[in-house]
């Protein structure tokens, strides 16, 4: 598996992103094969050097013939669809448009078929994306990650006018992801790069934890121009674990009524919560309580946390963002003597280092032959590892 990381210290444009990954190795006539799949001898992409503050690095233009239509985001999954780009390359532009496109009809009141995307819906923003998308696939990059994105400040010129910065379609693509303002007046993030690093990362934060193998720099235009980098993993097939960044909404309740604590949990699942735990936990004046934590994606949390007020007598919640390291886990399926049961196997570099037979298998099979329960587990344990050696 490889991985990428974007570091994007300084903002970013779609353009900056395609310039760092053909920086980083992605090679410019694969990228061109593919536009041509996408319009026949419509599109250009430029490549060139650029010497910004002791870095080289890399500036990319995208131009396209005979473009100056305003397409709806029907038009635009139109083209996508029926162009000759391979079916995973279209599947991940398409998701990148609509994500665009249901953030600015939310905004504009107007489903997201419908939605005239100006500048995003053009054939040179199409090929952009498609380029970028084509960039990662040429790499086998499988694990896209990002840093905290910085947002701007200041006011900024759109089709409907002058618009503050961030621009409102750029704050509704961000919804859960750590921003921060580094201090620069302008326009950081564009509308279409925030909804194409939303909708490729798998997370933003912390780089994780990667066997480097190469830096791409990729530059925008005007004077002192922003620079945004990428750094990509080497290909490791006995990397057997990732992480990535969790939500996490904790409370510390001392007045529930114990009962309804399984109607509370089952609530928080329901509403996607990874997972939910209590603790027993001494509060002041010696009296017992129990924290409730829920683990969710970090764009889930403000929903968690209003659940967790409906439902419990709490006045107050705690969030913030960890690391959550997994190893990676297959389900298995064992033959005994009692019938099929499936068992979760987990390796590291490797390594198995833990074998779990399913439990409800287990007591199913055990009712159904009339056996004690652990004669199961132990005789699926044991057939699990001869299994998973072999």
């Amino acid at each position: 598996m490889r991985m990428a990381y974007f570091d994007c210290f300084h903002g970013a444009t779609e353009q900056m992103l395609l310039g760092a990954l053909i920086d980083a190795g992605a090679d410019p006539e694969q990228i061109r094969a593919d536009l041509n799949r996408l319009a026949e001898g419509r599109i250009s992409l430029t490549v060139t050097k650029a010497m910004e503050r002791g870095i080289g690095a890399t500036r990319v233009g995208v131009k396209a013939k005979d473009d100056a239509i305003r397409r709806e985001m029907r038009e635009v999954a139109s083209l996508i669809l029926k162009s000759r780009l391979p079916k995973g390359i279209q599947e991940r532009v398409l998701r990148v448009f609509h994500r665009l496109a249901v953030a600015q009809g939310k905004l504009r009141d107007l489903p997201p078929e419908r939605v005239i995307m100006d500048e995003a819906g053009s054939l040179a923003a199409i090929a952009t994306i498609t380029a970028l998308v084509s960039a990662l696939d040429q790499l086998e990059v499988h694990q896209v990650s990002c840093s905290s994105l910085p947002i701007g400040s200041g006011t900024v010129k759109t089709p409907d006018g002058l618009m503050p910065v961030p621009a409102p379609a750029v704050i509704e693509l961000l919804s859960g992801v750590p921003v921060y303002d580094n201090g620069e007046p302008g326009e950081q993030l564009t509308p279409l790069a925030a909804a194409a690093l939303t909708t490729l990362c798998r997370d933003f934060g912390r780089m994780p934890t990667m066997r480097l193998a190469s830096q791409g720099w990729g530059v925008g235009s005007g004077r002192q121009a922003p620079l945004c980098r990428v750094l990509t993993s080497a290909v490791d097939s006995q990397r057997t674990e990732s992480r990535e960044s969790i939500g996490v909404v904790e409370t510390n309740i001392d007045d529930a009524n114990p009962q309804f604590y399984e109607y509370v949990v089952d609530r928080l699942f329901a509403a996607g919560a990874v997972d939910v735990f209590l603790t027993p936990i001494v509060m002041k004046k010696g009296r017992p309580g129990i924290k409730l934590t829920a683990l969710v994606s970090p764009e889930k949390q403000e929903a968690i946390a209003d659940l967790i007020f409906a439902e419990t007598p709490s006045i107050g919640v705690r969030t913030y963002q960890a690391e959550r390291r997994m190893l990676d886990r297959e389900i298995m399926s064992v033959k005994t003597a009692y019938g099929p049961i499936r068992v979760k196997v987990a390796r590291q570099m490797g390594t198995i280092t833990n074998l779990m037979p399913e439990y409800k298998d287990c007591v199913s099979a055990a009712k159904k032959q009339g056996v004690p329960l652990k004669v199961v587990w132990q005789t699926t344990l044991a057939q699990a590892l001869q299994q998973a050696a072999g």
